[in-house]
């Protein structure tokens, strides 16, 4: 697919702030919705339906419970995300309001036939167009960023987050300003380890470390004498106060990011379900703990890789290719397999036992081949079925989250033959 559209945007301007919500069924979800009736009460009644059958959170997690008994609260929050949508809906031109009725127009008709005719994948990067227009180029923003900020490692971001337990510290052992500050030192320490290893910068946090508690101690969080006692109600507040100043710091000090956590965190996630970046929480890593983000595309003037497919064309005539690895090229396949292969031997060695979680192997095979998560799934059924590979492949189900108490689903199983997979077992032949 080459889409030859014009932007009028430049890649260094500050791309503007999207609307507060992950999901990009939603944009789908608001569209059929309208297709029903023009009337906005209707519309909504018909957007928290439809939004319940796609487990639709205001989170980036999808959620398992249904609300038998919705309270206030829980109505207003999603009449706000109804809102949230129906404008940006609105910008985009799929849907216009006249004398007070909601109606779509021909592109929003459009926009339907893309989804149920072409599916979400395609849906999910028409989207891309609209954004990438109307927000001053926030994915492009976003890729170069990256890039610029850790090119050694492909534009590899890190976002560590570290609990006390995390850091082999008991909770039950921090009840003085002196033990709280000790667990900021260590977390300092952490941190400085974490950019040398996965950045390549030798970088003293002390300064900044200092900057912290000091905050804390003028907010009232801590007693300004080490021998105190803090208030323990207010544990988490620290450490929540703690995990935002350093997020900060490594978004918008160290990578130089110009917006703002929340802006970058749903651009991000929006990326992901367009194949453009991934980024996740779960990488399975036992020395390292947070989150990590790096692009799977590229924008260059010209790419002459077969892997990398020509996307979308800016006005300086740059372009964007997502790496697009073709699943009929056996080379690509075998590349595929070993990686499955040692993956699963990785994941296996810090599970200790034969079936592992897919979902974990999913994270490093992603990362090693820059593909996104559905072309993963695409790879895996291909050689799930294909016995010229040399590869055994089981696929089981351990206790699908619907089996579980959790709320909301974290990470999504694979579909492989009709049926959800979440645990796998290799063996070479």
């Amino acid at each position: 697919m080459v889409n030859n559209l014009n932007a009028t945007s430049k890649s260094q301007s500050v791309p503007q702030a999207p609307r507060k919500f992950y999901f990009l069924e939603y944009f789908y979800i608001l569209l059929k919705s309208v297709s029903v009736s023009p009337q906005t009460e209707k519309i909504f009644d018909q957007f928290l339906s439809v939004k319940h059958q796609y487990r639709l959170g205001e989170s980036k997690y999808k959620k398992l419970t249904e609300d038998s008994n919705r309270s206030i609260s829980q109505m207003s929050r999603y009449r706000y995300t109804f809102e949230q949508v129906l404008s940006e809906t609105t910008d985009y031109k799929l849907i216009i309001d006249i004398n007070g009725e909601i109606i779509l127009t021909e592109e929003g008709e459009n926009s339907i036939r893309k989804y149920e005719e072409q599916g979400s994948v395609v849906f999910n990067q028409y989207l891309f167009q609209l954004m990438e227009e109307k927000h001053q180029e926030p994915f492009r923003y976003l890729i170069e960023t990256c890039y610029r900020a850790n090119p050694t490692k492909s534009g590899l971001l890190i976002f560590p987050i570290y609990s006390a337990h995390r850091l082999g510290i008991e909770r039950d052992s921090i009840k003085t300003s002196k033990d709280m500050k000790g667990y900021f030192y260590t977390l300092k320490t952490r941190l400085e380890e974490d950019i040398q290893k996965h950045l390549g910068n030798k970088i003293s946090l002390k300064e900044k470390s200092d900057d912290l508690i000091r905050k804390l101690t003028e907010d009232g969080l801590l007693p300004r004498e080490d021998s105190q006692l803090f208030d323990s109600a207010k544990y988490n507040v620290i450490l929540g106060r703690g995990r935002d100043f350093w997020l900060k710091y490594f978004l918008q000090e160290l990578y130089r990011y110009q917006i703002s956590l929340d802006s970058f965190q749903i651009w991000a996630y929006r990326g992901k379900q367009m194949g453009l970046l991934h980024i996740t929480e779960f990488y399975p890593d036992p020395y390292f703990n947070g989150r990590v983000a790096y692009p799977i595309s590229v924008i260059k003037g010209v790419s002459n890789s077969e892997s990398f497919q020509r996307f979308y064309e800016y006005s300086d005539h740059m372009k964007l290719y997502l790496h697009q690895p073709s699943l009929e090229d056996e080379s690509n396949q075998e590349q595929f397999v070993q990686s499955l292969h040692h993956a699963y031997l990785d994941v296996r060695q810090l599970a200790k036992t034969y079936f592992v979680s897919l979902p974990n192997v999913r994270e490093r095979v992603c990362y090693s081949m820059k593909i996104p998560e559905y072309l993963f799934d695409k790879f895996l059924a291909h050689a799930y079925h294909n016995r010229h590979l040399r590869i055994r492949i089981s696929l089981e189900v351990d206790k699908l989250p619907d089996e579980t108490k959790v709320m909301y689903l974290r990470r999504e199983p694979v579909m492989v033959d009709g049926k959800y997979r979440n645990i796998i077992a290799i063996d070479l032949v």
